[in-house]
């Protein structure tokens, strides 16, 4: 038991001390906490450099999610038509980008687009997002098609809905807890992306970039609110997630 709780201060303690820092008043970061305020944020916020790289990361975290959510979907679906065998090499590729380094996904989208003479941009980014929340959301699904009892679209098509009717208002509306939970680990996953995002961005920036750069000259307040914006939508995404996935309709 002891274990266990020291392996678990040791890895939420940073997280813990970023958030009191964004919330402390004084400037420097040392103990003890003279109080708290909330003046961080608002200089934070009051940086337009701070607002577009926000806007830039729920955009990059939105359509990822969208475009994950969709094409995992789709080929959940559409993988459960192959046999065993063809069905199991298939998800392990899908595993690829999961347990590839970012590093070398990174690069390799960077050359790639390079060489094609695609500048680099924010659409260039929502690439590697989406490649690497994809196998997220595929293997999520799948999870939950593996244990869905398909009898009651039969039983729809039976009663007189066509084949299509009752794939829409019977198989889809039955897992779309898990759509969404898969999604949502998708966008998880976008909102604090460093790694891709640094090599296929271009001169664009998000959250994680801007506090990867500014923390080059020092931590200050202003970077510890802004991550503790980051660690709080994280947080929110999986918990939310975790939910959604714990339903069953």
């Amino acid at each position: 038991m002891f274990f266990l709780l020291l392996v678990l201060f040791f890895l939420f303690a940073p997280m813990v001390l970023i958030v009191i820092f964004a919330f402390n008043t004084s400037p420097t970061l040392s103990f003890p906490v003279k109080g708290l305020t909330l003046d961080w944020f608002r200089q934070a916020f009051a940086d337009p450099l701070a607002i577009q790289a926000l806007k830039n990361t729920l955009i990059l975290a939105g359509l990822s999610a969208a475009i994950a959510g969709v094409l995992g979907t789709t080929a959940a679906f559409g993988v459960g038509r192959f046999r065993a065998t063809t069905r199991d090499r298939v998800m392990y590729a899908a595993l690829l980008p999961s347990i590839m380094p970012v590093l070398v996904i990174g690069i390799a989208l960077a050359v790639t687009l390079y060489q094609v003479g695609v500048t680099l941009s924010l659409r260039t980014a929502l690439i590697g997002h989406v490649l690497i929340g994809l196998p997220f959301v595929f293997l999520t699904l799948r999870a939950r098609l593996d244990t869905f009892d398909f009898s009651v679209a039969e039983a729809a098509h039976d009663l007189g809905a066509s084949r299509s009717r009752a794939f829409w208002d019977v198989t889809l509306r039955l897992v779309r807890p898990a759509i969404f939970a898969a999604a949502l680990i998708s966008m998880s996953l976008s909102l604090d992306e460093f790694v891709i995002t640094s090599y296929t961005i271009g001169p664009d920036q998000t959250l994680p970039i801007l506090i990867w750069a500014r923390m080059r000259t020092g931590v200050s307040p202003e970077v510890n609110a802004l991550a503790t914006l980051i660690l709080c939508g994280t947080l929110l995404t999986g918990l939310l997630a975790y939910r959604l996935s714990r339903i069953r309709i």
